[in-house]
């Protein structure tokens, strides 16, 4: 099966790509350790006080 490089470790594929041998779970693992934190780029909205 041909996989695009890419999308090996997409979150909607890599389920499939483990169970097929394409990706191992070290390596998979390993890409998320790679990530950087954005954590600080998310907007949380405010729930709205209650009058």
């Amino acid at each position: 099966m041909h996989t695009d490089e890419r999308k090996k470790f997409d979150v909607r594929t890599i389920e499939r790509n483990i169970r097929e041998g394409l990706v191992s779970r070290k390596e998979y693992e390993q890409y998320l350790k790679k990530l950087r934190d954005v954590s600080d780029k998310v907007h949380v909205e405010k729930e709205k006080e209650e009058e």
